[in-house]
């Protein structure tokens, strides 16, 4: 296996070249685990068209749900970055729909996340909150951490607590009216409560709002989604 510099080592498996976390301190909070495939004996016919196998109609495994289907059934081709593949790998079409989604989660919404947002930041104090000031909010380029970048308009002593993704407990995005006579809902920021860095036994609560929400939203969104992978990821861990 060869190692690089960002964590990750190269892997073959049954299913492809894979790019895997040498440990847990850097894997993504969107991965999903690899499949236990189904084994040859235990499937006798294509688990979508239920055409028989034999000499000429071969198994195949989709590299997301590890079933097994006949070639036709499984000739979408298409990335699975969740699962660390270098290449696009044999998926069959329930997991070719997941993934086709995900894939534009990866090329459209990540660049967002990692480019930022201005957002208000404070910390809530029994009935009030303490102010922070104003950061860009960031997803860092390994997926791992919510940072919070100083600005011209943050406390010169502010220090909020770091915020890694895996350590996320709960997050309530804040909903505002929007559109003509307030009928679309859309994200204005958001409540997040995480455990402490170092010591589990300590828990952060911190407030986000995007201090421009209409230029904010394509960002929200976005976190919205990655949010919504995250829990996913932890379900089927």
């Amino acid at each position: 296996m060869e190692s690089s510099s960002d964590g990750h080592k190269l892997a073959k498996t049954a299913s492809g070249l894979r790019m895997i976390p040498v440990s847990d301190m850097y894997a993504s909070p969107f991965a999903l685990s690899e499949p236990q495939w189904v084994s040859d004996k235990d499937c006798n016919a294509c688990e979508s068209c239920k055409k028989s196998f034999d000499f000429f109609n071969r198994r195949h495994h989709c590299r997301r749900c590890g079933l097994c289907f006949c070639d036709n059934c499984t000739h979408y081709v298409l990335p699975l970055k969740r699962m660390y593949f270098m290449d696009p790998v044999r998926h069959c079409y329930d997991c070719a729909v997941i993934s086709k989604a995900e894939t534009e989660f990866y090329e459209k919404s990540i660049p967002a996340l990692t480019q930022g947002t201005l957002m208000s930041v404070s910390e809530p104090i029994a009935n009030s909150s303490e102010s922070f000031g104003e950061f860009d909010c960031k997803l860092s380029k390994d997926h791992r951490i919510l940072k919070l970048v100083h600005t011209k308009k943050s406390k010169a002593d502010a220090n909020p607590p770091k915020i890694i993704l895996s350590k996320l407990l709960e997050i309530k995005f804040i909903i505002t009216d929007s559109g003509d006579a307030g009928t679309q809902k859309t994200p204005a920021g958001f409540k997040i409560t995480y455990k402490d860095e170092e010591d589990s036994a300590i828990t952060h609560s911190l407030i986000l709002r995007a201090v421009e929400p209409k230029s904010s939203l394509p960002w929200l969104s976005s976190f919205q989604k990655a949010i919504k992978m995250l829990f996913e990821a932890r379900n089927v861990a």
